[in-house]
Order: structure tokens, then C-alpha cells, then sequence
């Protein structure tokens, strides 16, 4: 396909947020808590009270849709329901992923020139038995050495009111929805992802509290990109406050991408958390298996998009998110970026973009967004994870119909330009 002409439309991926439930809003302890939640992905932020810049990024060019539900979309589901990822295989083609739990990718030479496909590269299990960590599953974050083999996190959903022998007595999705994060792996450059070990043996992350009917949602939900430091492989990922966990956006690491067991999240002093399988693990909630949020005025639970940026010198997170404008005394709502020189310690968050957001949106507003991620064509990364001064901005729009989520969602991009 050729390049996007301004405010052109380039071939692209799809996927999935269902319908948005419910938004609650409370002040507590000198920031405002807002929870919301979506049949499939929860989005819980902090807003601060705290000043922060509030300049947005410039945007340098006219939108451009990645991906048209209404003239794409391979099926009703066919929706983009994660932060679009993007890695290139050992061809040199580029995949770019941005994902349902029926998941399917874009490929092409470049970022300017993927084309939709409908081939499936990963089926969810829909295994009815919350042990097996293996019900609806998002590729979430995909990363590759070699461009042949891909590993990727799995953004993993057990929805019990789904499944009669989850004794959901609600029959609400929330309150029985049980997430964990798991490892999948392509050993075709990307085409097809199978589960990495049988499962759970491909557990990666998840609180040490088994499933309880009507008590969710909760779990470890959301991982961000993965980048690399070092010797090591970092992701972020989104906790809600459950028993002993506390809420916040979390970070782990691995220097084995192949071995899911490997993984070791913060704990406030180190990468000491060791995360097990509640199944098989007796009393696993009295050990030191909880991860200790990092940065919670200065991020709040932001977890879509982490990169390098080349341009700041510094690691960026990027997601959705708000900040009291202490002139105008109310929230600015929308994507927001952090930065950090060690993913631990983070900046207070900027704004990117004002926007509506499902959680703030109200009948007659524009269309809300969602799923902020920074990827750009010019990165040198196999894996996008780099970003410069002028990256585009990636996220999904919802066509909202008579006030009321739907199944009509377009990936969009749009170029943007940081100044410091």
C-alpha cells in the first residue's frame, strides 16, 4: 500500500475494548481514585492533585487511520483493544500488533505500510478453569531477538461469568474477573504464537490470591512494551488493590524472555518479588510475593507504552491519565507522559493530549480515546522500543452510538513532536 497521504488512511490491525461499565470517582487522601471498568481491559488511574505542566506536545500533522472497523474489520471483534506494539522479523517486515483476545496483526515494510490480516495468529483458550490461567488472552507485549523467535506477554483474563463452574453469582463480568499475565512465544517470526509451556506452567505474573467469585476485578493486569537495560528486560504492569496488594503500576524485569518463571518485580528496595502460582504454592499471601507500585503521585497506574527516548536521554511511559489544573481547579484529562533514568523513580506526568476518555466521557461528548503508545518509523530497534523527538502517537478511537460503547473502533495515529 502506499504511503498515507495527511489525513489519509494507512492498511492496519484491529481488535477490542468492549463496553465500558462503569467509572467511580472519590477523593481520598489528597488525590482523586477513579476505577473504571471495561469488559475487556481495566483502566484505574490516580489523578493528581499535584501541579504539573500541562502544555501539550505538539502535534505536527493530521490524524491518520491506521485501521476502519467499518471497512476492515474481519469480524465483529476485530477491534483494536490493546496499545499497538510493533516489531520486525527477520525478513525486515514489520508486524504491528494492537490486540483483541482474537488476535491478529499488520504486516508490512514499515511502519507507513502494513496491511490488515485476517489470519488469526493467536487463539484464545478459553479454558473454563481459573488454575489454568489460560481464558481470553491479549498478546500485549511482544519482543524478539532474532526476529524468528517472538516472545510475548500475555495480557490474560479469567471472566468468570463466563463459565458456569465459576459460581459467579452476580453473573457480572467485574466482579468475577480474575487477570494474570502469562508468556506466549512464535517460533515463525511473529505469524502464529502458541502458549510458551503448557499451562500454568507459562504463568508469569500474578498476586498470590487464588480466584474468588464476586471479588474482582483483580490480579495483575496490562503489561506495558518491554524494553531492554542492561542485561536485563523490563515491563510495567497495572495492580488493583486486592487484600495486600496495593494499587499502582508495577515493574519487573527478566533476563530470560524464554522462561517465564524468571521474572522479579520491585519491592521497594530491589527486584525481590518472586511471583507464584497461588495453586501450588500453600500460603502464598503470608510470603513476599507482592509488588510495591513505583512512582504513585508521578504515574498513578499508566502502563501502555515504555520506550527509550533518545531525544529526553531517559526512559518514557506513556498512558491514560489526569492532572488538577491548579488555575482552572478541575482535572485535564487524557494522555500524559512520565519520565525516568532507572524505571523505577518517575517524573511528575505531562500532558500529551487532552482528551475525552471512556471514564470521563458523557452523552453528547466527542468520541473518547484510549490505549496511548509512542512508536516511531525512524527507531533502529527491532522492537520499536527507541523513540526520538518526533514519534507518532497510536491509540484507539471509539464510535460511540446513541452514548453507548460499541463494537465500531479505530486504531489512529497522529505525529507529535517533545520539546524540553
Amino acid at each position: 500500500m502506499s504511503r498515507a497521504s495527511p489525513g489519509g488512511r494507512i492498511g492496519i490491525s484491529r481488535c477490542g475494548i468492549a463496553a465500558w461499565i462503569g467509572a467511580l470517582l472519590a477523593v481520598v487522601a489528597g488525590f482523586s481514585w477513579v476505577a473504571v471498568k471495561s469488559f475487556d481491559l481495566i483502566h484505574s488511574d490516580v489523578a493528581s492533585l499535584r501541579t504539573s505542566h500541562l502544555t501539550p506536545v505538539d502535534i505536527v500533522g493530521p490524524q491518520q487511520t491506521v485501521f476502519s472497523h467499518r471497512t476492515q474489520a474481519c469480524e465483529p471483534r476485530d477491534i483494536p483493544d490493546s496499545a499497538a506494539r510493533a516489531f520486525r522479523d527477520a525478513s525486515g517486515q514489520v508486524h504491528l500488533v494492537a490486540s483483541h483476545y482474537v488476535n491478529r496483526g499488520a504486516v508490512g515494510p514499515d511502519l507507513d505500510h502494513v496491511r490488515h490480516d485476517c489470519r488469526v495468529v493467536m487463539a484464545s483458550a478459553y479454558n473454563p478453569n481459573p488454575q489454568a490461567f489460560a481464558d481470553r488472552e491479549w498478546i500485549a507485549a511482544p519482543y524478539t531477538i532474532d526476529g524468528k523467535t517472538v516472545f510475548s506477554l500475555v495480557h490474560d483474563e479469567y471472566q468468570g461469568n463466563q463459565h458456569l463452574n465459576a459460581r459467579c453469582l452476580s453473573g457480572r463480568y467485574s466482579e468475577c474477573w480474575y487477570n494474570a499475565i502469562t508468556l506466549a512465544r512464535s517460533n515463525d517470526g511473529g505469524n502464529t504464537f502458541t502458549h510458551a509451556l503448557p499451562p500454568p506452567s507459562n504463568l508469569v505474573a500474578e498476586i498470590p490470591y487464588p480466584y474468588k467469585h464476586d471479588a474482582g476485578p483483580f490480579g495483575v493486569f496490562s503489561p506495558s512494551s518491554i524494553v531492554k537495560k542492561g542485561s536485563y528486560y523490563y515491563s510495567m504492569v497495572v495492580v488493583q488493590r486486592y487484600k495486600a496488594q496495593q494499587v499502582g503500576t508495577c515493574v519487573m524485569r527478566t533476563a530470560n524472555l524464554a522462561d517465564p518463571t524468571a521474572w522479579r518485580a520491585w519491592d521497594g528496595d530491589g527486584f525481590n518479588v518472586n511471583f507464584v502460582n497461588p495453586y501450588k504454592v500453600r500460603n502464598a499471601a503470608s510470603g513476599d510475593h507482592f509488588c510495591k507500585p513505583v512512582s504513585p503521585d508521578q504515574i498513578g497506574t499508566m502502563s501502555d507504552s515504555l520506550t527509550y527516548n533518545t531525544y529526553f536521554g531517559k526512559y518514557m511511559l506513556m498512558g491514560s491519565s489526569g492532572v488538577l489544573d491548579q488555575r482552572k481547579r478541575h482535572v485535564v484529562y487524557g494522555f500524559y507522559y512520565s519520565l525516568s533514568d532507572d524505571l523505577v523513580h518517575w517524573s511528575m506526568r505531562k500532558l500529551v493530549r487532552q482528551a475525552e476518555l471512556p471514564w470521563t466521557y458523557r452523552c453528547g461528548d466527542p468520541d473518547p480515546v484510549l490505549y496511548p503508545s509512542v512508536l516511531d518509523p525512524a527507531s533502529k530497534s527491532r522492537n520499536f522500543d527507541t523513540t526520538g523527538r518526533r514519534p507518532y502517537l497510536y491509540f484507539t478511537r471509539l464510535h460511540y452510538s446513541s452514548c453507548r460503547s460499541n463494537l465500531n473502533r479505530d486504531l489512529v495515529r497522529m505525529p507529535i513532536e517533545f520539546s524540553k
